[in-house]
């Protein structure tokens, strides 16, 4: 996996790292590099020249993303103008954008010690955690997929008494064999990555394993405490740094790619991941290849829960990474108290927040089976990122289905369905978009509404189609029933009668007829679909988003 090769010969080594505005650290002897897409690491190096230096070295560290082509370039920063270097990169013809490593900061409040009065999780009670879990307490889907919740964050106690039982294991990887059975880069990856050490070692820390506590404690066990989903697979990661970061989403990419394209045979059923840990006072424009990760995750069916900077500042003004991120594919959430108040020391933002989530004196795990409170922002993300995997356990089978046959529509009605269930509170209405506060059990009535009476096949005489997903935003899926070889027509048309789809077709067999239509980069508003036989006309609506 390691590219290491000379671009001048190497001088002195110096970790040279800089305060950007006060808050972000960059390193300047690490640089993030997006490479156009037909160019080669090896085309790179041969055509790559500066004038910004006459000694040291330059030299590509490793490859943090071959499907995005993003490389990870070391440089002798004693000898090397950190800042010319970076220009001539952004620069070169080959090159699609570049950026300095930089250190993520975790976004927990102060740590409080074991009391009795945080002996109650209140704020699962809050997002009626205990209402959902009359219908589903997580952890399988209604297929039997087993979920799982990514985690990057700063160590994990895996052995603890209340998260043992739900740490994932790479069940395509013999742990301690030193081999790469599964052939993914890592070597004895059976529970995860310690991107820091690069090791399967994980290092036992409160911040990262107070969060996997509130997305999955083992629930109903008579230990501890309980997660928002009793049971349910943690996927773990240590992360210190940005390229660590895309390392490890690459790692999860990779993984639910390969159980979408398997059917569930190989990979791990990811759900969501959590992101307790930003930059602060920066734009995602600023970084560019750690904020285009999200919509990579989206494709594959991954939503991320991200937590706003622990400062009282309005995001939208100062900027925040990633909150300050557009996708649709993240959802973001500043931390509420007790009383259902911004917590006064949150960040905030009506474009950058989507909505509040319960943080500030959360319980959780802590490490050597330990228990105690736990603040800030790095709590209410974990509330969010455990209630997006509660969602995928509705009991629904036809849900479950399309979560595979689909999963970035999927990932984008459940995300629709947490916005839609929050509980509106006047307090947030100023601070977020949504101007609520969220609700995992309205979220899960939202989602099931999409269950009841799911027809694959309709008969003509019912003048019925079905359009799955609806709304949509790339594809949509059109079945309908054709009882004989008549030909027949399709249109889609807005609202002000412009044809924007059309096609004519004779079926080779009769019954269930499938059509795909495209609607990527249609203006969002609502359409009407039409189906023609020659007998009978069949119409529905259809939302693009």
């Amino acid at each position: 996996m390691m590219v290491r090769r000379l671009l001048l010969p190497l001088g002195l080594l110096c970790l040279m790292v800089l305060q950007v505005q006060g808050q972000a650290t960059a390193v300047r002897s690490r640089v993030l590099v997006k490479l156009k897409p037909t160019v080669t690491n090896v085309q790179f190096l041969t055509d790559f020249s500066t004038n910004s230096r006459s000694s040291g070295g330059a030299w590509i560290e490793k490859s943090l993303s071959q499907a995005n082509n993003i490389i990870l370039m070391k440089y002798d920063s004693s000898a090397i103008g950190s800042d010319d270097f970076l220009k001539e990169l952004t620069q070169n013809q080959n090159v699609e954008s570049a950026t300095f490593d930089y250190e993520i900061q975790t976004r927990s409040g102060p740590i409080d010690p074991n009391d009795p009065n945080f002996d109650e999780q209140w704020g699962l009670s809050a997002i009626k955690a205990d209402k959902a879990w009359e219908l589903t307490t997580g952890g399988l889907t209604a297929r039997g997929d087993t979920i799982v919740v990514a985690i990057l964050d700063s160590g994990f106690d895996i052995n603890h008494e209340d998260l043992a039982a739900n740490v994932w294991y790479n069940r395509s990887e013999i742990k301690g064999d030193g081999k790469d059975n599964d052939a993914n880069g890592y070597i004895d990856d059976y529970s995860g990555w310690n991107f820091p050490t690069n090791s399967p070692n994980h290092k036992a820390d409160v911040h990262g394993q107070s969060v996997a506590g509130i997305v999955g404690a083992k629930g109903n066990n008579g230990i501890g405490v309980t997660g928002i989903n009793w049971n349910v697979k943690l996927m773990l990661f240590e992360a210190k740094l940005v390229s660590e970061i895309i390392s490890a989403y690459e790692y999860i990419i990779d993984q639910r790619n390969r159980y979408n394209k398997s059917k569930g045979k190989e990979g791990a059923f990811v759900v969501s991941t959590n992101a307790s840990f930003g930059i602060n006072r920066i734009f995602c424009k600023d970084q560019p290849l750690w904020g285009g990760m999200y919509d990579r995750l989206g494709d594959v069916g991954i939503l991320t829960a991200a937590g706003a900077a622990n400062n009282a500042w309005d995001l939208d003004e100062v900027g925040d990474m990633p909150t300050s991120c557009e996708s649709k594919f993240l959802i973001t959430v500043l931390n509420t108290n007790d009383q259902d108040q911004k917590y006064a020391g949150s960040g905030y933002g009506k474009k950058s927040i989507d909505m509040g989530a319960p943080g500030q004196n959360s319980f959780t795990t802590r490490p050597a089976n330990a228990y105690g409170s736990f603040n800030g922002n790095s709590a209410s993300a974990p509330h969010l990122a455990g209630s997006i995997a509660l969602l995928y356990s509705l009991p629904c089978k036809g849900f479950a289905t399309r979560a595979i046959d689909y999963p970035m529509q999927t990932a984008m009605r459940v995300r629709q369905a947490l916005l839609q269930g929050v509980d509106l509170v006047p307090a947030l209405s100023d601070y977020t978009e949504t101007g609520g506060r969220l609700n995992v059990y309205e979220s899960l009535v939202n989602l099931n509404k999409d269950c009841p009476a799911e027809p694959i096949v309709q008969s003509v005489s019912e003048s019925s189609m079905l359009l799955y997903p609806n709304p949509a935003n790339e594809m949509v899926e059109l079945k309908f029933m054709n009882e004989d070889h008549s030909e027949y027509e399709i249109a889609v048309y807005s609202l002000l009668g412009l044809v924007m789809y059309r096609k004519r077709n004779t079926p080779a067999f009769t019954g269930t007829q499938q059509e795909e239509i495209m609607v990527k980069g249609w203006s969002p508003g609502t359409y009407f679909v039409q189906v023609f036989n020659g007998k009978e006309k069949m119409t529905n609506r259809l939302v693009v988003w």
